[in-house]
């Protein structure tokens, strides 16, 4: 699974979740992760694992049409967002500074709104490795 200290490989949907649930637990509120990649990445299902791992029960479905999911834990909430639908004009309007340090905020399709993003942004690069495997690639934006 880990390739080095910032890349790891997953050969399953199953183990992103795994790996992100372990991963979440190194997370605080205030955290912005910047999930970036193509279409079947994984990036919903890392956030599964993720949401998993921050103790949310909700069921953690892509935001794709609400723009936003909210998932209540006893840690915080998480905020589960996706900038993918947004035209360039409606990303300036999101409201993403409301939601940042309220939480663990977590952004799918982030690199359409990187200037708007914290310094202290985690940039997690995903990309298709086969079929079903994926490469992890944590780092900075």
């Amino acid at each position: 699974m880990p390739i080095s200290k910032n890349k790891f490989i997953f050969s399953s949907p199953k183990e992103t979740q795994s790996w992100a649930k372990k991963w979440a637990a190194t997370l605080n509120v205030g955290d912005v992760l910047a999930l970036i990649g193509p279409l079947g990445a994984g990036k919903t299902t890392l956030v599964q694992g993720l949401a998993a791992g921050w103790k949310t029960r909700a069921c953690v479905a892509s935001p794709t049409f609400a723009l936003v999911n909210e998932y209540p834990s006893s840690r915080g909430p998480l905020y589960h967002m996706d900038m993918y639908r947004l035209s360039p004009k409606e990303i300036k309007f999101f409201p993403l500074e409301d939601y940042l340090g309220t939480g663990l905020c977590v952004i799918e399709w982030a690199d359409r709104i990187v200037e708007r993003l914290p310094k202290s942004t985690r940039a997690l690069r995903l990309s298709i490795q086969g079929e079903h495997s994926r490469l992890l690639t944590i780092g900075r934006l």
